[in-house]
């Protein structure tokens, strides 16, 4: 597999980020969240994934949300781990609203 990935936007990287881990199922998954002075849990049911590469953060899928359920994004974040296995980049998801 062969994941195209493109960069954040010019707004999207103005903003400042933290990198979260957790274990889902097993799986240890990092997710991305935007800082801000409001502490919140990352809310939506919708999952955009990426990609920090060198300190750089990309979008795979064109930064468009392609999981709509735990379910399918652990299935993709899974599929990207394995693509990744031999980087030393760092996968994530983010968890967005809506489409």
């Amino acid at each position: 597999m062969n994941l195209k990935k493109s960069p954040f936007s010019y707004f999207e990287s103005k903003k400042k980020y933290s990198i979260n881990n957790f274990n889902e199922l097993g799986v240890s998954v990092n997710i991305l969240n935007v800082v801000s002075e409001k502490t919140k849990i990352p809310s939506g049911n919708f999952y955009k994934f990426g990609i920090i590469e060198n300190g750089e953060l990309y979008w795979y899928f064109n930064g468009v949300s392609v999981a709509n359920s735990r379910q399918q994004m652990l299935d993709i974040f899974k599929a990207i781990l394995s693509v990744n296995k031999n980087s030393k980049s760092t996968p994530f998801i983010f968890k967005v609203k809506s489409k």
